[in-house]
């Protein structure tokens, strides 16, 4: 068990200790009125010896996110609440320490607004309605210019005193995650968890939009491939080789055990060097670090949601998996292995099933020829052979 310090901090105090001024507090539920960017910290009005986790709450958490497991199991409610209580600090008042670019008081209204086990619209914190005593909760916020920095300075200064995060901070700007043992802790409202069916609806209510292709939330900042939008019936489905996951795999143990660190590192040494204004090491660390978190969601995403191609039956034709040479009319012949798209690589004759050529060549034989309309005009393929 990690050795904690002695020291209480409060949320005011330990703005002030920051430079920073402080407005509130106000009654948990009830968002303040500023509109502007800034950090934000939720607090018991003291310590609390003993955690009291809500049994009813957690119940409906695991009746929305059906997919939440717990090192790998389906947990009960008291398997749950153990795990919860388990981060609990005696000790601290301090419950979360948060930050929105947008508006706190946006961000605290959606917090708010989300129920416990949905992601939408706002599941940051959302260990907090666990809690019994969630309603004795008060809010401290402050304006700023750089709500992340602070962010991260104030759980550096929280930790330091307190051996550990805050209890509902599982994340933080600069990369760091809580150890939890969760997966899949939240469900996208309107969507079957996966492996059920949709439900009906009555022909008098109007259907749901259908979710856009940017589903997956990104960390800020960040950028990903586009891929396919999933159906309003299903999770997304990634089509990959062996050797496609395999690598996926190395990519991803990299970017976490490696890659993560060195730029978490690179942040607080430039960080150390006090003004950050004018910090251009800061911010190039600070744009990498969105970038490299983006990266490990998807890959997550996509090793999550991979479906292993098995390759074609005998005789069936062109298909997922299948090697395939062709004689062109512009360039002789060629050899193309049709894969998923996130594992498409031109260079290396890795096409996917669902590109021009893919699709044209999908369920063709030796001996067939087949036309596919490319930005220079219509081209001419004929299939030599399929393997």
């Amino acid at each position: 068990m990690t050795e904690r310090s002695t020291e209480t901090l409060a949320g005011p105090a330990l703005l002030r200790e920051s430079g920073l001024s402080v407005e509130g507090p106000l009654s948990w539920g009830r968002p303040p009125a500023q509109a502007g960017p800034g950090v934000f910290i939720v607090e018991l009005p003291a310590p609390q010896p003993r955690v009291s986790i809500d049994p009813t709450a957690v119940a409906e958490w695991l009746g929305r996110a059906l997919d939440l497991r717990l090192d790998g199991k389906q947990p009960s409610v008291a398997e749950l609440q153990s795990r919860l209580a388990s981060f609990w600090l005696p000790d601290q008042a301090i419950l979360y320490i948060g930050s929105s670019r947008k508006g706190v008081g946006a961000r605290l209204a959606g917090m708010y607004k989300t129920p416990l086990g949905e992601r939408r619209p706002q599941p940051a914190g959302y260990w907090l309605k666990t809690l019994r005593d969630i309603g004795r909760a008060r809010i401290w916020w402050s304006p700023s210019d750089d709500p992340e920095l602070w962010e991260d300075a104030l759980l550096d200064r929280f930790v330091k005193a307190a051996g550990a995060l805050p209890f509902a901070v599982l994340e933080t700007p600069s990369g760091g995650h809580r150890d939890h043992g969760l997966t899949d802790p939240l469900h996208d409202e309107g969507e079957p968890p996966r492996g059920k069916a949709k439900p009906a609806r009555k022909s008098a209510r109007k259907p749901a939009a259908p979710r856009p292709p940017s589903a997956i939330t990104v960390p800020r900042g960040a950028s990903s491939k586009a891929t396919p939008a999933p159906s309003a019936a299903a999770a997304p489905t990634h089509h990959l080789t062996a050797d496609g996951l395999a690598a996926l795999e190395v990519e991803l143990e990299e970017l976490t055990t490696l890659r993560r660190p060195e730029v978490i590192a690179r942040i607080r040494a430039a960080r150390e060097l006090g003004d950050l204004s004018e910090n251009a090491d800061y911010e190039a660390a600070r744009k990498e670090q969105s970038f490299l978190e983006g990266r490990i969601l998807q890959v997550e995403q996509m090793i999550k949601y991979a479906e292993l191609i098995n390759g074609p039956g005998e005789g069936s034709g062109v298909a997922l998996g299948s090697t395939v040479v062709v004689e062109t009319d512009r360039h002789g012949e060629e050899t193309f292995t049709l894969v998923g798209s996130a594992e498409a690589d031109a260079a290396a004759g890795k096409i996917s099933f669902t590109s021009p050529i893919g699709r044209a060549l999908m369920g063709r034989h030796a001996g067939e020829t087949v036309h596919v309309q490319a930005p220079a005009g219509t081209m001419e393929l004929r299939v030599l052979e399929v393997r």
